[in-house]
């Protein structure tokens, strides 16, 4: 059983502010003993504007990060807005229980409004961890299925959707079936953490193929739940809808 935990904090324009609350979140998953914390796309730096995200110290802030998992001995999953050459990627640290970085993924698949300043990532992999193999897409990804199987097919058996859905009510029973059906598509447990902030749907979950294990809708807080991988493998070999390569 590996116990994964989902952070729905608030994301504000202060990363300083972003920081300590990932931080204090750290700590509060590790006390309920947690494997594993993913928090909401761009919880650390929410911000397109270049000039501003270059004046943070970025790296000082992962260093945090990375010494508040090493200590609390969690994983940790985050996502930020990250100036690399002078360009702007819409970003996804996964971090170890040492501390550290195991992965650094590049948002593909962006929204409408990014394509204008960043720039989008050409490739995914599989994170190979001490739980099994890990999957880890941002938000907008979802919506693509394919690009979602493709970690399902390389054996992922949880996924991780750190988020910031912006609430347009049209689209929100969208939103929220979304990723129950990429879970059912991959035979897999999705992990899906929204943001808490004004303008978001406030709505994140931990969920399998037939079930919604643990939720949390319009507040600010922290799910867990357990996951069994030796399961979640038979559910693979039951519906034989992922022939893994």
């Amino acid at each position: 059983m590996v116990k994964i935990g989902a952070a729905q904090i608030r994301v504000t324009k202060n990363a300083n502010e972003n920081l300590n609350k990932i931080i204090n979140y750290i700590k509060k998953a590790a006390s309920r003993n947690a494997d594993i914390i993913c928090f909401p796309e761009g919880s650390l730096i929410h911000s397109k504007n270049k000039n501003y995200i270059k004046k943070i110290p970025i790296n000082n802030y992962i260093n945090k990060i990375k010494n508040a998992c090493k200590e609390n001995k969690i994983h940790c999953i985050f996502g930020t807005a990250l100036m690399e050459k002078n360009k702007l990627y819409n970003t996804a640290f996964f971090i170890d229980d040492k501390g550290k970085i195991i992965y650094k993924y590049y948002k593909k698949n962006l929204w409408k409004s990014e394509t204008k300043v960043t720039i989008n990532g050409k490739r995914n992999k599989i994170v190979n961890t001490k739980f099994g193999k890990i999957g880890l897409i941002i938000c907008w990804d979802i919506a693509y299925p394919e690009y979602v199987k493709e970690l399902g097919k390389k054996g992922a058996w949880i996924i991780f959707c750190p988020s910031y859905v912006i609430n347009y009510k049209r689209e929100l029973e969208s939103y929220e079936q979304l990723p129950l059906a990429r879970s059912f598509e991959n035979s897999c447990y999705f992990v899906y953490c929204d943001a808490y902030a004004k303008d978001t749907v406030k709505y994140s979950y931990i969920c399998g193929p037939s079930r919604i294990y643990s939720k949390i809708r319009n507040k600010e807080g922290m799910i867990i739940a357990e996951l069994d991988k030796r399961k979640i493998m038979l559910l693979k070999r039951y519906y034989g809808l992922v022939k893994i390569s």
